[in-house]
């Protein structure tokens, strides 16, 4: 975002097309816009290609040499006329079905694609959309040179250090207190850092929220660069302009769609836009161990919902709380309540309603909550069954249903009361397999914010402090 900020501005002076014209071009089948509402898909790559090892900041770009990842996920969601900029980030390291195959893997997978014949700009696109129900309008992808570039041609981003901070494995050492201006390398570390200590009386702190809490400094970052580069911009200073596209033009990948004509006119919309204008948001998750072992994260589905809606092509209408046909949904009924020949009528009532439906086994033995399993791309299915239910129901994802030839399962609980002839509103909780439904409410994140679910982001200048 802070990218296509600045290509913004310099489109609304009309300056440098032939810097324009040297941006590469990603040919990704996007979804049309919905009139002045538009989302950015932002991806920052981990490509190391492009870094010099003689760099002497090489360190903060790190050295893992494995195929190009989106190590930053980010869904910009740009209203022109209501003039709001609404941004979520999505955690590299959860886990979700991955498209076109709908596996399960960390979601940053989804653009390191070594087959050359495939895009990993377009698998990622279609990843969100089949799991988020979110439409991509256009495409940013911007690697670390790039973003380092900018950070330095807008001279530096002003943060506040109310204590020494740092990061081993990026190399951020922040040991001067007060008013500080971060370079390009230094922004880079700070924004890459997922191994954060900030320093006490008692002495160094380990910030326990990994990638969430480098999100929200990312998010901190981007916000204070969109005010540096307004202030640059203020001027019309040409030279600053012209080293901005010089930085990052031939690093930065846009979709083809996207003209100068567009951003010129984004540009006027937004004209005189603060960062403090971006409305931050974060996804809430929990902590997830798969089969094989690895440490991953799992969106909570119910929770997040508020969230997703933000983004996804109507305000306030998600994919699951649209009715998909009734002959288009296919399920497997179990009677997990003991009650006689439950399965069967359960069966039978929803066939009658148009469902297609076969019977399973009944379950060991008698279980309180009635319970829907679904595979990967079900979810919007398995909350109308949900729905159809007169004491609703439990969602769960199940990986193991991602292959199966029917992939949603309703298994009745003793809580089961009837089939509904026509379906109730959307309000079924999501959980993890064998875990406790609870009620989160989606962290919005603040300026200057600390608290356990964002991680450290306190860089705000105490009152009566200005940095600039």
């Amino acid at each position: 975002m802070v990218l296509a900020g600045v290509l913004l501005v310099v489109a609304v002076v009309g300056y440098s097309w032939y810097r324009y014209n040297q941006i590469g071009r990603d040919d990704v089948a996007l979804a049309e816009g919905s009139g002045s509402v538009q989302n950015f898909l932002i991806v920052g790559s981990d490509t190391r290609a492009v870094i010099d090892p003689s760099d002497p900041d090489y360190k903060a770009f790190g050295k893992d040499l494995s195929p190009p990842r989106s190590d930053t996920i980010m869904i910009a969601r740009v209203d022109s006329k209501a003039k709001t900029v609404d941004l979520v980030s999505f955690p590299r390291d959860l886990w979700v079905p991955i498209s076109p195959s709908g596996d399960p893997e960390r979601i940053n997978t989804a653009y390191n694609v070594e087959d050359p014949n495939q895009d990993g700009a377009q698998r990622l696109v279609d990843t969100i959309k089949a799991d988020f129900g979110i439409d991509i309008n256009h495409y940013i992808a911007v690697d670390f040179a790039s973003f380092k570039g900018v950070i330095d041609a807008v001279g530096g981003i002003p943060l506040y250090f109310h204590t020494a901070v740092r990061d081993r494995s990026t190399g951020f050492y922040q040991y001067d207190l007060g008013c500080q201006t971060l370079n390009g390398e230094q922004a880079l570390a700070l924004s890459r850092s997922r191994h954060f200590e900030y320093q006490t009386s008692k002495g160094w702190v380990d910030d326990p929220s990994s990638d969430l809490g480098r999100i929200a400094r990312q998010q901190l970052v981007m916000r204070t660069t969109v005010d540096r580069a307004g202030a640059t911009f203020g001027s019309f200073d040409l030279k600053a302009i012209n080293d901005i596209i010089s930085s990052t033009s031939d690093k930065l990948t846009l979709d083809s769609k996207l003209s100068l004509g567009d951003m010129a006119s984004l540009a006027k919309a937004f004209k005189g836009f603060s960062g403090s204008q971006i409305q931050s948001h974060s996804l809430p998750v929990y902590p997830y161990t798969t089969n094989g072992g690895a440490a991953v994260l799992k969106l909570d589905e119910a929770a997040a919902q508020p969230v997703l809606d933000i983004f996804r092509s109507t305000p306030g209408q998600s994919d699951t709380t649209a009715t998909t046909a009734p002959l288009k949904v296919t399920l497997s009924v179990s009677n997990g309540s003991g009650t006689r020949n439950q399965a069967t009528d359960v069966s039978t009532s929803l066939k009658a309603l148009g469902y297609t439906t076969s019977i399973g086994a009944d379950t060991a033995k008698p279980q309180a909550k009635t319970v829907i399993r679904y595979g990967a791309g079900m979810r919007a299915e398995a909350d109308q069954v949900a729905r159809q239910l007169q004491s609703g129901a439990e969602l769960q994802a199940d990986s193991s249903l991602d292959k199966a030839t029917v992939k949603i399962v309703l298994v009745t609980g003793t809580d089961f009361t009837g089939v509904r002839d026509t379906l109730a509103e959307a309000t079924t909780t999501t959980t993890a397999p064998g875990s406790t439904s609870t009620t989160a409410t989606p962290t919005t994140i603040k300026p200057g914010e600390v608290t356990a679910e964002v991680g450290y982001v306190n860089f705000d200048p105490p009152d009566g402090t200005t940095c600039g």
